[in-house]
């Protein structure tokens, strides 16, 4: 039995059934499953990770389709031209109680779990996954989703989510991989240190 499964076990008390009560939701019992699914994984051979690899995806895919967000919002500072710089997160936010099942999806897809106290005294701690970075949602959370995610209102929100980042990332190209950007002073090609002006521009217009 994993830790979590002993703590339900402790809060339930003596003599209660090993079935949680559904007074703990699917949300737990989906950690359950999901331990259940970790024991298994380790009594079976190497060559069938990869089995385990895919039910644990479309598990945690399904927890995507019940408690994900894909939002975006504008960022303080602007492009050079005056556009607004926008950030584009996939988060997940449940109870601190089932933090686990959020590390099974930082797994896949990276970003933080932060944690926070509930809103009000009754209210249950939070524990957060978000995903920030436009590399990560390239390489890991677009790849997982186009797989995973199926078809329900979360996929249609995540479909719209992923075309505005698209459509964000021609107009603002990232300069990921091409190295640090060239100073914006006319015949300065030394690196940036800050507002777009290599070190010593940057001195001349702040004082420092």
């Amino acid at each position: 039995m994993c830790v979590v499964c002993d703590r339900l076990a402790a809060r339930l008390g003596p003599g209660a059934a090993t079935v949680p009560s559904p007074q703990y939701g699917a949300i737990a019992q989906l950690v359950e499953h999901f331990h259940g699914m970790e024991g298994v994984a380790g009594s079976i051979p190497v060559s069938s990770t990869s089995v385990f690899d895919a039910s644990e995806a479309w598990m945690l895919g399904g927890f995507v389709a019940g408690e994900g967000c894909f939002t975006s919002c504008v960022q303080p500072s602007s492009f050079a031209d005056g556009s607004p710089r926008r950030k584009f997160v996939f988060c997940v936010q449940v109870a601190r109680r089932d933090h686990l099942l959020l590390e099974g999806l930082q797994y896949h897809l990276g970003g933080g779990i932060s944690f926070r106290t509930g809103a009000q005294e009754h209210h249950q701690p939070v524990a957060t996954l978000a995903v920030r970075s436009h590399r990560a949602h390239r390489q890991r959370t677009i790849p997982f989703m186009d797989r995973y995610l199926l078809p329900s209102a979360k996929r249609r929100q995540y479909d719209r989510w992923k075309q505005e980042l698209a459509t964000y990332e021609i107009e603002h190209p990232t300069r990921w991989g091409c190295g640090p950007s060239a100073c914006s002073q006319p015949g300065c090609q030394r690196p940036v240190r800050g507002r777009g002006l290599c070190r010593g521009h940057y001195y001349r217009a702040t004082g420092y």
